[in-house]
């Protein structure tokens, strides 16, 4: 009868030398899926390196160098640009001015209404002297007045009452009126209106028309 050779694992280990002979038996056996492990994902990690740099050299282009806020391109305008740009803004606030407080008897067309409320289109009171429309704005106007060649004014319901604005506002829709439907005259500044106020302080009533023609006799041709 032959003795059946005994497996290290299949005895308890009764000794150190037992144990370093087990081992070493081990050892010698190679695991097949260690086999050749590591070189593939060497090459892998090294084609995901280089894919996540170039992806990083992309982003950076397309995002200013990952900039938080990037520089805008600067806009510049010439003074002419400036000027135009100025007077666009003033007239626009102008207009919105005239809206709310005047369009409902000049109309927004400018052409008023007929046997009521004078046209400030192509009128004389509105486009000759700065001072003429302001002061109108300022304290009002009250009685007979010729607009071209019309008589306005002849009843009290005709009649307009000052407006209760500031001399920034006065000058926007002095401004607006003076330069809208085909109008053409200069601009009106908060200075000239302030001057125009100071002037008219001793004004307690409207005006009148005769009043203002005296103030400003070159101004209004009635025609």
């Amino acid at each position: 009868m032959t003795k059946e050779k005994k497996n290290p694992e299949d005895s308890p280990l009764s000794s150190d030398e037992d144990l370093v002979a087990v081992h070493a038996e081990l050892n010698h056996e190679k695991h097949p899926p260690t086999i050749g492990f590591l070189h593939a994902p060497l090459v892998f990690v090294f084609l995901f390196g280089c894919l996540v740099f170039f992806c990083s050299i992309q982003l950076a282009e397309s995002t200013n160098k990952f900039q938080l806020h990037p520089p805008q391109n600067k806009i510049t305008f010439t003074p002419e640009e400036k000027e135009a740009n100025r007077l666009k803004i003033k007239s626009e606030s102008g207009k919105k001015i005239f809206l709310q407080n005047c369009a409902s008897c000049h109309q927004q067309n400018g052409e008023g209404l007929p046997n009521m409320f004078p046209p400030l289109a192509g009128s004389d009171w509105v486009t000759s002297d700065p001072g003429l429309i302001t002061n109108i704005i300022l304290k009002g106007l009250k009685g007979k007045i010729e607009v071209k060649g019309e008589a306005w004014g002849m009843v009290p319901s005709q009649q307009m009452v000052a407006v209760a604005i500031d001399d920034r506002e006065i000058a926007n829709v002095t401004t607006y009126v003076r330069q809208a439907w085909g109008n053409t005259a200069s601009e009106v500044t908060k200075e000239q209106v302030a001057t125009f106020r100071e002037k008219s302080a001793g004004q307690v009533d409207q005006w009148t028309g005769e009043q203002l023609k005296a103030l400003f006799p070159s101004g209004i041709s009635g025609e």
